[in-house]
């Protein structure tokens, strides 16, 4: 299910249709959608980023929520990049039904210095984050 299809759409600050994918921006949490065939790298990722700190704020952490609706590619160490750069998630959470995309989860583990959570929702991705949110106050 895309986003723009769930409950969660009333909760988008701003939707940015890059010619890489769609990516949707809420209070603490970004939402990628990616094109078919892509192959989401360094430089698509920084777009990115530059846009998450305009919307979010400078010292952003956010969620990361990939929806992997479409088989696309990742470049997995290009995660390197992304920590050598400073940058942090609160958390991480892929929703996978594609045979390819549980081949990019695998390199991304590898890459990816915290847990990636594997669910097979949105609400479930959602839901991990309310757990997530309600562990830090506790």
């Amino acid at each position: 299910m895309r986003l723009s299809d769930s409950k969660y759409v009333d909760q988008v600050i701003e939707i940015i249709d890059y010619d890489f994918g769609i990516f949707y921006f809420l209070e603490d949490i970004v939402v990628s959608e990616i094109h078919e065939g892509i192959t989401f790298d360094w430089e698509c990722a920084e777009k990115v980023i530059i846009d998450a700190k305009r919307i979010l704020g400078e010292d952003c952490r956010p969620h990361y929520i990939s929806n992997r609706i479409n088989k696309y590619y990742t470049v997995s160490q290009d995660w390197l990049k992304f920590f050598n750069n400073l940058y942090f998630l609160k958390s991480f959470s892929v929703i996978t039904p594609h045979p390819s995309g549980m081949m990019n989860l695998i390199f991304e583990r590898m890459f990816y210095r915290r847990k990636i959570y594997q669910v097979s929702s949105l609400h479930e991705a959602f839901q991990r984050i309310r757990e997530l949110q309600e562990e830090k106050i506790s």
